[in-house]
C-alpha cells in the first residue's frame, strides 16, 4: 500500500513540475524568426506592395526584428503580424494583424510581435 501511495505522489509531483515548466516557457518559443520569404498567396505574410502591382514587392514571415531596404512600396498588408516599420528618417508606423497600412518612405527596419 505504501508503494502505491508513493507512486501516486511521484506522478502528481511530476505532473506539477511539467506544468510549471510549460508555464515559464517563453511565449515565442515555438515561433520562427522574422525573415524574408518568397511572396505567395498566403494571407498570413507581411507584404509590401506597390499601388498598381499584381505581385507583392517584398514578403516576410515570423517574429522579431529585421533590417531591410524596402523602396517604392505604397502600402503594406500586415497578414498575421502586428508590430511596426521604421523609415530611413527614423519615423515609425505601427500595424496590427489583418490591417493594411500606408507607406510613404523607404522602410529600413521591421519589428513583428
Amino acid at each position: 500500500m505504501r508503494f502505491v501511495t508513493s507512486a501516486k505522489l511521484a506522478a502528481v509531483a511530476l505532473a506539477a513540475a511539467s506544468g510549471v515548466a510549460l508555464a515559464i516557457a517563453p511565449a515565442n518559443a515555438t515561433t520562427t524568426p522574422l525573415k524574408a520569404v518568397e511572396c505567395g498567396s498566403s494571407t498570413g505574410q507581411l507584404q509590401f506592395q506597390a499601388f498598381m502591382s499584381m505581385w507583392p514587392k517584398a514578403c516576410f514571415k515570423g517574429s522579431g526584428d529585421l533590417d531591410v531596404n524596402v523602396t517604392s512600396s505604397i502600402f503594406g498588408r500586415a497578414g498575421d503580424h502586428s508590430g511596426y516599420v521604421v523609415y530611413g528618417d527614423g519615423t515609425k508606423v505601427n500595424f496590427t494583424k489583418g490591417t493594411t497600412f500606408g507607406l510613404t518612405k523607404t522602410v529600413v527596419h521591421i519589428h513583428t510581435d
